[in-house]
């Protein structure tokens, strides 16, 4: 039986800049290769040659797991294995984070596009063969077009989940758990191991319930909201529960929500994606976002941690009037200013600071799979497999790993550049 190795280059007790090298008979797969947004300086993952990679396949197009995919590019050209929607959505993404980077980014869109032309398509259940090992592509559920991979030579089966998703959501269908049923060895995300995500329907209910009692009082309701993915659940949420109000659309999120729309047959309910992408109002021009941010309306805008892009513009005019609201619906890391806004009621822009008056609202519209997800993925493994603990912080990772010890499994806790052997 061949020896397996794993080298963690990022997402080592840590969320984001997702990097796993994986070794097995001569062949080199990269899984993923992201950067971490969370320090003010986006930072990069581990240096691998790229002339050793017989292929690099991506889980979803996020920039904490596509973000770095480009610097492979420089002075090689391996295989890039992809959903055609992740391939299109990461180019998206890509391109804004360089326009919108102010720091050193160590490429240009020269390598973007290099990247690009090495483009290995892949649908769900499709394999990839080179040298002996076979790359499948499985719906993760966490974003349209994310997948599970499975890495195998006949002797090793390595499941990766990249972040997914086991519960259906108004865009998506649940993850597709059925690889992790014979793997050996299941590489799994721990984003949210310490806690379950409320019911989605409570959750929805209350979401609209409060957006409700803000526009009845003659409020404005800004959504900073995730480009890609969250935009179009939160619109999806409210298509769902026939919302009455004007919804605007702005941003990265109206070009992303084209690209998706187009892609419909991977979403749960094409004709309810169609119905919500039918209410949107698009933003079309600066004079259009002057007039809307006096009018009794939810407006939807990147970026969903007011680091950028419309939100911010939109907050600046909206915080501090008491009869507005702020609802966030995606993960804000700390430090950015949404996650200062939920802490202190402080907003900080380059251009404006103060107290927000606005009402101030979280809401818990995750698309990463919950503590009790994360434990069912794990009994859903055999009992001799191994799980190797990434993307989140060591609390979490420590308290999953205890889980899986307790079910029978082996679990595995890697450190940044350590290099796993598995005989």
């Amino acid at each position: 039986m061949s020896n397996v190795k794993l080298k963690l280059l990022g997402a080592a007790k840590e969320v984001g800049r997702a990097g796993i090298l994986v070794s097995m008979s001569d062949t080199n797969i990269l899984l993923d290769y992201g950067v971490s947004l969370s320090e003010e300086e986006p930072g990069f993952p581990l240096h691998v040659k790229p002339r050793i990679l017989d292929a690099v396949a991506l889980s979803h197009a996020h920039l904490d797991h596509s973000g770095a995919i480009p610097l492979l590019y420089v002075s090689a050209g391996p295989p890039l294995l992809s959903t055609a929607l992740t391939a299109t959505l990461s180019e998206l993404l890509i391109r804004d984070f360089l326009k919108l980077s102010k720091y050193y980014v160590p490429y240009e869109s020269s390598e973007l596009e290099s990247m690009m032309e090495h483009l290995n398509l892949q649908e769900y259940g499709s394999t990839y063969s080179v040298s002996g090992v076979e790359v499948k592509f499985y719906d993760a559920g966490h974003i349209p077009g994310s997948a599970i991979i499975s890495v195998e030579d006949g002797s090793w089966k390595i499941v990766y989940t990249g972040d997914f998703n086991g519960e259906r959501s108004c865009l998506l269908n649940g993850a597709d758990l059925s690889p992790l049923r014979d793997a050996d060895i299941v590489i799994m995300e721990s984003t949210y191991a310490e806690y379950d995500h409320p019911p989605r329907d409570e959750n929805e209910e209350n979401f609209v319930s409060k957006l409700y009692e803000v526009l009845e009082s003659g409020g404005t309701v800004l959504i900073p909201s995730f480009a890609v993915g969250r935009a179009q659940e939160i619109l999806c949420v409210l298509a769902k529960h026939n919302f009455d109000f004007p919804v605007y659309l702005d941003g990265m999120a109206k070009t992303a929500s084209e690209i998706i729309k187009e892609e419909g047959e991977l979403l749960r309910d094409p004709e309810l994606f169609r119905d919500a992408m039918d209410m949107a109002i698009k933003v079309r021009n600066w004079n259009m976002r002057k007039r809307i941010v006096e009018e009794n309306a939810v407006i939807v805008s990147p970026a969903g941690m007011l680091k950028g892009g419309p939100s911010v513009y939109y907050m600046e005019k909206i915080m501090e009037r008491p009869e507005n609201g702020v609802f966030f619906v995606s993960y804000l890391i700390p430090e950015t200013p949404g996650r200062k806004v939920i802490e202190t009621g402080i907003f900080s822009s380059p251009t404006k600071k103060g107290v927000v008056n606005a009402r101030i609202e979280w809401f818990d519209f995750s698309a990463h799979s919950g503590k009790t997800q994360l434990l069912e993925a794990i009994e859903a493994t055999k009992k001799n497999a191994k799980i190797v603990i990434v993307h989140g912080r060591e609390e979490p990772e420590l308290k999953l790993a205890k889980a899986a010890r307790e079910r029978g499994r082996e679990a595995i806790i890697p450190s940044l550049g350590e290099e796993k052997v598995f005989a």
